[in-house]
């Protein structure tokens, strides 16, 4: 809601302005290679299954439950916020920013239910799957939350910079993954507290 209110009324020129952004040797060509490079990798293939997939054979040869369990997470969290976003786009119907920019359709002008790849914008499916992921690693390894934030904001980034999506897309669709995957990770979370426990007990009996 805050989002929608400070961001909204801005979203078609911030999308124009990320679409054109240099500066230096941050050349306008130079961001877009970055920006494709980075959406590539930021969906549902590669940061749940790809990477659930390698933490399962982790855990298996070194038959570690927390490993398992992580990667379990990773992978139920994917597929509901996936499935949960395409919902919602199909639901909403916004036009996405080259309809707007043409002159076809309002940036907040919801069409409704609809199958149209053009009125799927809203949330970025990308930011959402994304920011899934990286919440549920936070949550696993706290060491890496600032690695993990920066990734997700990147790859919300590119989303607004290849003009797929406007600012509030991107906002919407991260806040939702992270909301998703903060849910299926309370089980991580109390399975870390045991193990730590575990821990101090055996080493205050070492000594």
């Amino acid at each position: 809601m805050v989002s929608a209110l400070l961001v909204g009324p801005h979203d078609e020129q911030a999308v124009l302005v990320a679409r054109d952004y240099h500066w230096g040797i941050f050349t306008k060509d130079r961001l877009h290679l970055v920006a494709k490079f980075i959406h590539q990798f930021g969906d549902f293939v590669f940061f749940n299954l790809v990477i659930g997939g390698v933490l399962v054979a982790l855990g298996k040869a070194c038959a570690n439950r927390y490993v398992l369990r992580i990667a379990a997470t990773l992978l139920l969290s994917g597929v509901i916020a996936g499935v949960s976003v395409q919902v919602i786009k199909f639901t909403t119907g916004r036009p996405r920013p080259p309809l707007v920019q043409k002159g076809k359709a309002g940036a907040w002008d919801f069409a409704g239910p609809t199958l149209s790849a053009k009125h799927r914008s809203y949330p970025s499916g990308h930011s959402t799957c994304v920011a899934t992921a990286m919440t549920v690693l936070a949550f696993a390894f706290p060491q890496i939350i600032p690695l993990a934030l920066l990734i997700a904001l990147s790859a919300g980034a590119s989303r607004v910079v290849h003009n797929y999506h406007f600012p509030t897309d991107v906002l919407h669709g991260l806040a939702f993954g992270m909301v998703v995957g903060a849910l299926s990770s309370r089980k991580i979370a109390r399975l870390r507290g045991r193990l730590r426990r575990k821990n101090r007990v055996q080493t205050d009996r070492s000594f």
